[in-house]
């Protein structure tokens, strides 16, 4: 080691959760350019305690020193002292691309310009492989599970950190890429930077790490020399005892009796597999990933179309979706279970039950104490940590979901059981148990097939392997040729190459989900409206027309970016309209005819306080209390429309018709607020994607707890957005002001569901993260083009709303495909 003093210092750390006790008094010291090991089982309390040490998770008791400096539980000052940390969930924002997650996981003052962003991260990227084949202006939600990992990883080292903790690093990776992320490792520890290495690879652990140090129960076992232990000395330290680490023993010649038939099964990424399994054994599936392993998984599940004969006991199986497959009896355990596995906002037992509610309901009636009896006897049988089976499922540690995962497919009685990495994330005490339990149900007649990156756990666990390559199976193991030997020297001779690169997405709907796609179609169905319209009617495309239109187009457009810039962090206001009409209420008592210019300024100055003043009370509501933001605004709504009643019970007030005229002013038929309209959508949109603002507001609307571990101050951004929304209101309230010319308390109720279509037809995500200035300026304009051409064609008014509910119906659909299309499964 480079040096001898402590680069991370935890000092008797205590932190409980309801009913459970996480850390009790733990010390622990990382030496700079040491890789240390923290280890331990699941709920152990090592993700925990790397979350004390970011400032993610607050301590009860004890300190925790970085570099010298004791920090204050505070996200930012961990990075700033110089802490990354690689989480088993990459701490990603789905929405944003591969570059701008790099560029917000970085320290500010290694920031790049955002104009070179994209080539900076490439070069980042680079640095980890050559010929990796991750493009940086890629969304993140179109990766793969293992590209996400090395993202996460990347950026991480990118942060030229300190002290780099990696929990459960290589769970996604190949083993090409493990022994680069070692590479790095031992390139970062060499400069005299800390490794907290958290992993329950053992064999790796002992590989890589220079001390190891063991957690049971919250509670530190010692620290050790790494090469002073043996694999099973720290398994028992671990455990707390000996354990029996032997794989159950093997089906033999096994039944006669053939489970799953599969015949000349075809699909993407794979051809012409053919496969039987009969009762008792375990097929394993081997090969280089994107080799079509897990694509053939995928089809059997039916999460991906195929062709081919695939029967079940005998029964024919159509594989059109994973409805049909699962009604067959095939079930699949997904490898990547934060995503595809859990219900994160549902209890364990929900979690639980889900696959198998018929067994706890009669006639679509839940009998909520068998099924909590259920889920309390899987909880014990699988050794899960759970304070209740009504624990949100969200708030247990990895391992913990995962066994809940298992758990609950196996409760659904399969007859087929597909497993993408049985253990993935599961502690060595929990990985026997499951290997006994996937035993035990393919001895009970279900046929059980086994994809893992673990050479050694497909050996011990599998009756059979079929090797992969190139979408064929080249080669089968049998009986005592099943070593790990064995399918490691199958699968490097069988290809030299790799398959590499992001799902397979068709052109169409990789374009369709694009910041570009709804400008380009809503512009396309603007200019086919128009057109139609002016065939129809010479007048549609009259001076005077144009004119009233884009004024109408100019007030919506305004208030829709408000409405924009708050469904960009996931939220909604539904307040906008009201608070439309409070605007020129309040106007109507001080700009009159005659009145001095101090009045009017003061009436000024009361609209611009009290927009903000709404903004306040949305957000006090939302974040501080909680509320949803539907409610929350809703309420909002109500209020504003009641003072605004209260002041104007009827309409009153002449504005000033020199205010009116101003407010009015054209170029040519052209008036300057469309213009300003249109100006302002511009330099929103600049900002949107090439500022650190944009950045962020997409940030945070597309993933919150990710963007608050960057660093983002969330709840900042959220009250800019909120007051931003209103402040834009009272700004579209000024054009609407020139177009009803008095107090009318009801001048802008339209506004509210208005302003939402415009954005949702703009393409804006109803999630958060995704949208459009300009498309939302495009969508004003469409709508309000909609209500024109009605009226010019004659056709009746309950036309607008079928054409506008029609529109935002399409719009909806066809984003949503698109995204879910380009999401990488």
């Amino acid at each position: 080691m480079n040096q001898q003093h402590s680069l991370l210092q935890i000092d008797g750390v205590t932190k409980t959760f309801p009913g459970v006790r996480a850390l009790d008094n733990v010390t622990f010291s990382v030496l700079a350019g040491e890789v240390h090991g923290l280890v331990g089982e699941n709920g152990a309390g090592k993700s925990t305690l790397m979350a004390v040490a970011s400032g993610a998770l607050v301590a009860e008791s004890g300190r925790v020193v970085i570099d010298g400096t004791q920090t204050q539980g505070d996200t930012e000052q961990a990075r700033r002292l110089g802490l990354a940390i690689v989480r088993q969930e990459p701490a990603l924002m789905p929405d944003l691309t591969v570059a701008e997650n790099l560029y917000l996981g970085v320290p500010s003052e290694q920031r790049p310009s955002l104009m070179s962003t994209s080539e900076w991260a490439q070069q980042r990227l680079r640095q980890w492989s050559e010929n990796v084949a991750i493009d940086a202006n890629e969304r993140v939600s179109s990766l793969t599970p293992e590209q996400r990992f090395i993202v996460e990883i990347v950026k991480a080292l990118a942060a030229k950190p300190k002290v780099l903790v990696l929990d459960e690093p290589t769970e996604h990776l190949l083993a090409e890429d493990v022994e680069r992320l070692f590479e790095r490792i031992r390139g970062v520890t060499a400069s005299g930077c800390s490794v907290v290495y958290i992993s329950h690879r053992i064999r790796e652990v002992q590989k890589i790490a220079n001390r190891i140090t063991v957690l049971r129960d919250g509670q530190g076992q010692g620290t050790y020399d790494a090469e002073g232990l043996s694999e099973q000395q720290i398994v028992e330290l671990i455990v707390g005892g000996a354990l029996d680490r032997e794989f159950p023993a093997k089906a033999g010649n096994g039944s006669a009796n053939t489970v799953l038939d599969v015949a000349s099964l075809s699909g993407a990424g794979f051809t012409d597999v053919s496969v039987r399994i009969k009762k008792g054994e375990i097929v394993g599936l081997a090969g280089i990933d994107g080799n079509g392993q897990r694509e053939f998984m995928s089809a059997l599940a039916g999460l991906i179309r195929s062709r081919g004969t695939v029967s079940v006991n005998g029964n024919p199986v159509n594989l059109r979706d994973s409805q049909a497959a699962a009604a067959s009896g095939i079930r699949l355990l997904p490898g990547d279970r934060h995503r595809a596995g859990i219900f994160g906002e549902l209890s364990v037992r929900e979690n639980f039950s889900i696959r198998s509610l018929p067994f706890d309901s009669l006639k679509g009636w839940i009998n909520q104490r068998g099924e909590t009896r259920r889920a309390r006897e899987a909880v014990t049988d699988f050794a899960v940590k759970t304070p209740s089976v009504e624990t949100p499922i969200r708030s247990l540690s990895g391992g913990n979901q995962q066994k809940v995962v298992l758990a609950s497919v196996l409760a659904s009685q399969p007859k087929v059981l597909l497993v993408d990495e049985p253990t993935q994330g599961v502690d060595i005490g929990a990985r026997m148990e499951i290997y006994k339990v996937l035993r035990q149900a393919a001895a009970a007649g279900t046929a059980v097939i086994v994809v893992s990156s673990d050479a050694l756990e497909v050996a011990g666990l599998c009756d059979r392997v079929l090797i992969f390559s190139r979408g064929h199976i080249v080669k089968e193991l049998r009986d005592g040729a099943v070593s790990e030997n064995n399918i490691t020297s199958a699968v490097l001779t069988a290809t030299t190459e790799r398959v590499r690169g992001t799902a397979s997405i068709p052109a169409f709907w990789k374009w369709a989900s694009g910041d570009w796609a709804p400008l380009a179609m809503l512009a396309l169905a603007i200019c086919a409206l128009g057109l139609y319209a002016a065939h129809m009617n010479e007048a549609y495309l009259s001076a005077r027309n144009l004119s009233g239109m884009l004024a109408l187009v100019a007030t919506l457009a305004i208030v829709s970016y408000g409405q924009q810039a708050l469904m960009l962090v996931g939220g909604i206001d539904l307040s906008v309209g009201p608070l439309m009409g409070l605007m020129v209420v309040i106007q109507s008592f001080f700009l009159n005819d005659g009145s001095a210019l101090s009045h009017q300024l003061t009436g000024w100055a009361i609209a611009c306080l009290v927009a903000i003043a709404v903004g306040l009370v949305n957000w006090v509501l939302v974040c501080p209390f909680r509320l949803h933001p539907m409610v929350a605004t809703l309420a909002t709504y109500m209020a504003l429309q009641a003072i605004s009643l209260i002041l104007r019970p009827v309409p009153g007030g002449i504005i000033a018709d020199s205010l009116l005229d101003t407010i009015g002013t054209q170029i040519g038929f052209v008036p300057v607020i469309a213009i300003g309209a249109a100006g302002l959508a511009l330099v929103l949109e600049f900002a949107l994607f090439k500022t650190r603002t944009g950045l962020v507001f997409r940030g945070v609307g597309s993933r919150l707890e990710a963007a608050r571990m960057a660093g983002v101050r969330t709840q900042l951004t959220l009250l800019a957005a909120y007051v931003g929304c209103s402040l834009l209101a009272a700004v579209a309230a000024v054009p609407m002001m020139a177009q009803v010319g008095s107090g009318d308390p009801n001048a802008g109720i339209n506004y509210t569901l208005a302003s939402i279509a415009a954005v949702v037809i703009g393409g804006a995500s109803l999630f958060g993260g995704r949208g459009s200035f300009v498309g939302s300026l495009l969508g004003a304009l469409l709508i309000i083009q909609v209500n024109v051409v009605t009226s010019f064609l004659d056709i009746g008014d309950s036309w607008q709303s079928y054409l506008l509910g029609g529109m935002i119906l399409v719009s909806v659909a066809l984003y949503s495909k698109s995204r879910e299309m380009a999401v990488a499964k």
